[in-house]
């Protein structure tokens, strides 16, 4: 009897069972699987594997090394999917895949390591990955975060599906599967078509105010608020920009923005210790913009939680009120900015916001300006490159204008 002992990419090793003698390695591309010098070895035995099942065989062990690139693109297909869709549109993150299908949609993460910061490197630390990002974003996101799936090649016919962790196959690939929002909801969209009031500005402010005052706190927690932690992530932030400024030239006032931050957490040495002895370093949301809040019939959703590095949660209360804050006068709205940081400080109480709030605003626009630099610089359409380059240009312009207030 002829057996199929070892399958590696594009070589089938055959044995003879009896004499266990090596018979034939025979190289396929998945068109010519069997040819004729083997067909008249297989007479010799009992049984001769037939085309038909080392076709499937063949199939079923491609699947099993299918690229992330090659998922994603199955994934453009109706057919990966057990829900009526009404449309599929792809949008791309610096570290993640978002497949929107009218009803549901998915985020995969993408398959890299960036030092330190984030390891979605392996299959087992991207499904870890989704798993406590929905756990996260539970909290201010309710049942949007629907649960965590799988991509299997669920019937062994190279159609790769969407399905449950408890379901049968082998994953392929891991997905946040969320309840899709409209994306005309979403704060950006809504402050360019002129939607946003200052009163959806305080009851966004109340939302904050509240998931502030509620999100833990810790020992080990508030040690990230430490002036040398702080000076840590300085310093993180612009070595990495350092390291891809070469693709636009912002060396000088990258060198500038980052002494004038780490004087000033060495000049305020006790208001950052203040502030952690005020219980305001707590596990935050970590990645609070526009783009990362819905708004459906009065309720907020402030989604998109940073799950991946503990570090970058474990924050200052303050980066959450900067991030956004710094946001808004990114797209001009000084008058709801100013609106947004004082009704944030009636609500909350947290007078010492102030002295800390365009510290923290300069940080953020300078950590914005690192994404932007590093999408630009990994981006192959040109339009798109100078898009995210110019982006970063701008950023950084912002983060100069609040160093008069240090």
């Amino acid at each position: 009897m002829i057996s199929l002992l070892l399958y590696d990419n594009s070589e089938c090793i055959f044995r003879d069972k009896l004499s266990s003698k090596l018979i034939k390695t025979c190289n396929f591309d998945g068109s010519v699987l069997i040819d004729s010098k083997m067909k008249s070895i297989s007479n010799q035995f009992e049984k001769c594997i037939s085309e038909a099942e080392l076709n499937k065989y063949y199939k079923m062990r491609r699947m099993q090394y299918l690229s992330q690139k090659e998922v994603i693109e199955c994934l453009g297909t109706k057919k990966a999917y057990t829900h009526k869709i009404s449309k599929i549109i792809t949008e791309e993150t610096h570290i993640s895949w978002i497949f929107l299908t009218g009803s549901y949609a998915y985020k995969i993460k993408k398959s890299l390591k960036f030092g330190k910061i984030l390891d979605f490197s392996s299959l087992e630390l991207r499904k870890k990955s989704c798993q406590k990002e929905v756990k996260l974003n539970r909290i201010l996101c309710g049942n949007m975060y629907i649960g965590v799936v799988k991509i299997v090649d669920k019937n062994n016919d190279s159609i790769l599906r969407i399905s449950n962790l408890q379901n049968k196959g082998k994953p392929l690939e891991y997905a946040v599967k969320m309840r899709e929002i409209s994306q005309q909801c979403r704060l950006d969209h809504l402050l360019s078509m002129g939607y946003l009031s200052f009163r959806t500005i305080e009851k966004l402010a109340k939302v904050l105010t509240k998931f502030h005052i509620h999100t833990v706190t810790s020992k080990e927690i508030q040690r990230y608020g430490k002036p040398q932690f702080i000076n840590a992530k300085i310093y993180e932030n612009f070595n990495t920009i350092a390291k891809i400024a070469k693709v636009v030239k912002v060396a000088k006032v990258n060198l500038k923005l980052e002494k004038v931050l780490t004087a000033f957490v060495i000049d305020n040495n006790n208001l950052f210790l203040d502030r952690i002895r005020e219980n305001k370093v707590r596990d935050i949301h970590g990645d609070l913009h526009l783009k990362n809040i819905f708004i459906v019939r009065n309720k907020f959703y402030l989604y998109d939680r940073i799950e991946f590095n503990d570090s970058l949660r474990y924050a200052d209360v303050a980066e959450d009120v900067a991030h956004l804050s710094m946001d808004l006068d990114y797209y001009k709205r000084i008058d709801f900015r100013k609106y947004f940081i004082s009704q944030y400080i009636r609500k909350s109480n947290d007078l010492s916001l102030e002295r800390v709030i365009y510290f923290w605003m300069c940080f953020k626009a300078c950590v914005r300006a690192k994404v932007s630099l590093f999408r630009g610089k990994n981006e192959t359409v040109k339009e798109k490159r100078n898009r995210h380059l110019d982006e970063a240009k701008d950023l950084f312009i912002l983060a100069r204008s609040y160093i008069k207030f240090l």
